[in-house]
């Protein structure tokens, strides 16, 4: 092997053994709840765990911890994943909502200015042609 690819297995063997069993123990936990576990799952789970590496790599790197103790935090970042990035998803949800509702609401009052000028300039010719009110020079 060359020294190359130790040091990598050196540095970042314990996060690759962690994100094994993260990403098992969550599975285990899906089935013990009773999800079906279908293919799709697994391959959006596939697709997040490059960003789970980086976290994990991260919060091992704050902790200063090695070894086991990486595998160990790896493993709960993995599990702990999916409910961060639902979170995450609900968040921009909600404030992508509530970005929609304020400029519908920004989008009715100036529809309800425009009608009510309408109205209002269509009152005024009604009331000249009646001989309501006399046209301004």
């Amino acid at each position: 092997m060359t020294p190359w690819v130790e040091a990598a297995i050196a540095k970042y063997g314990w996060i690759a053994v962690g994100l094994t069993f993260g990403l098992a123990a969550k599975y285990a936990l899906l089935i013990k709840r009773g999800v079906k576990v279908k293919a799709w799952l697994v391959v959006a789970d596939i697709l997040l765990l490059p960003m789970v590496a980086l976290i994990a790599f991260w919060l091992v790197k704050q902790a200063g911890v090695d070894g086991e103790g990486a595998a160990l935090l790896t493993a709960g970042a993995t599990v702990g994943a999916d409910r961060i990035v639902k979170l995450y998803t609900d968040r921009f949800l909600r404030q992508a909502d509530a970005m929609m509702m304020e400029t519908v609401v920004q989008r009715k009052a100036a529809l309800r200015e425009e009608v009510q000028t309408e109205l209002s300039a269509e009152r005024t010719l009604n009331d000249i042609a009646t001989g309501k009110r006399p046209i301004d020079v």
